[in-house]
């Protein structure tokens, strides 16, 4: 089914670009979208590259380079002063990484749901090795936290529906670090998130990216780690906590011990709760305490089934438990997954 395109706006943020800029804005008018490309900030020697698509596109040019997401953010803030009709917002890169074709794809998917729709590239030997494995790293540890499994976490093509505008601008970070931000908030707001697989498009090995594979590599993930602390810590009480209940002898250690652990898990719920509210609190609330009650249950299983059953000594079955529930923790996500279509 085809869909009025003129209700929405593909957003380009550009640095120091090439011709392939050009072909992208050509293809995309050419298919009938309003086009707004941002200049982050590119020196004056670009400026001949960015004339040529002057006449088919609004244009916002920053004076200093604030980053990608910095350059989003600009451009959500214009969006509906330069396009006052506008119904949705794609985000795509203007160096040949998202077809047009895709794009249409879920400026559809867009106009048939109106909720966010996510693109996801499916991962093929073409796909160089660092890419591939920093993606299937942060899908995994993210999935601990927001209890919900995306194919694909790094893919800078998305819709919006501009009801998400004001979200969207105040969500922190102003390089590759948003984009990333920008997910695990939607995911703990429980906001519906569709997922459209499309082309996997690296040129010349994703030679032409400004990714520094150091320092955005850290900004992409230090978010998802801090928000994870307060569950590490859970954890860490709980298996603390079993290690006086063996050390000590069962008694009344391992009332005050599920006691602790109860309490600690709910005063995550609450920080996490104030911290990052949720669209659908319940329904959150409701996935990190199944998450707690089903880690807790396979804890003192593992533990009663170490020292009753194999009789070993608990020095010798905390190691074993921390592996074990290490592991479980990259299983446990996709039980969770939440993929719509």
């Amino acid at each position: 089914m085809l869909h009025n395109k003129k209700h929405t706006v593909i957003l380009i943020p550009s640095y120091e670009p090439d011709h392939l800029l050009v072909n992208t804005v050509t293809e995309l008018a050419n298919e009938g979208f309003n086009i707004l490309v941002v200049n982050d900030g590119s020196s004056n020697e670009y400026d001949e590259i960015f004339n040529r698509v002057l006449p088919l596109v609004k244009y916002i040019k920053l004076e200093k380079n604030k980053g990608k997401g910095g350059a989003l953010k600009e451009g959500y803030k214009n969006v509906l002063s330069l396009f006052p009709d506008t119904k949705y917002i794609i985000t795509a890169d203007g160096d040949g990484q998202h077809s047009t074709k895709d794009i249409v794809r879920v400026n559809d998917l867009l106009n048939e749901k109106d909720e966010l729709v996510l693109g996801v590239r499916i991962f093929d030997k073409s796909v160089p090795f660092n890419s591939k494995f920093g993606n299937e790293w942060s899908k995994l540890y993210r999935g601990l936290l927001t209890k919900q499994y995306v194919e694909d976490d790094q893919c800078g093509l998305r819709g919006f529906p501009i009801r998400y505008i004001p979200e969207l601008i105040k969500i922190k970070g102003n390089r590759y670090d948003y984009e990333m931000n920008q997910l695990t908030s939607f995911q703990l707001r429980q906001y519906p998130i569709l997922t459209l697989p499309i082309d996997v498009i690296y040129l010349d090995n994703n030679s032409r990216s400004h990714f520094s594979r150091f320092w955005d590599t850290i900004r992409l993930h230090l978010k998802i780690f801090i928000q994870g602390i307060p569950s590490l810590i859970c954890l860490g009480l709980l298996i603390a906590g079993l290690i006086l209940l063996y050390h000590f002898g069962y008694g009344y250690y391992h009332l005050v011990i599920l006691g602790g652990y109860i309490a600690s898990t709910l005063l995550y719920l609450l920080v996490s709760s104030i911290v990052q509210p949720s669209h659908k609190p319940l329904v959150r609330i409701g996935k990190e305490l199944l998450y707690a009650d089903i880690k807790m249950v396979l804890v003192f299983s593992l533990m009663f089934l170490f020292s009753d059953v194999f009789r070993l000594t608990y020095f010798a079955s905390i190691p074993i438990l921390v592996i074990i529930m290490c592991t479980l923790n990259l299983i446990i996500p996709y039980i969770f997954r939440k993929k719509r279509r």
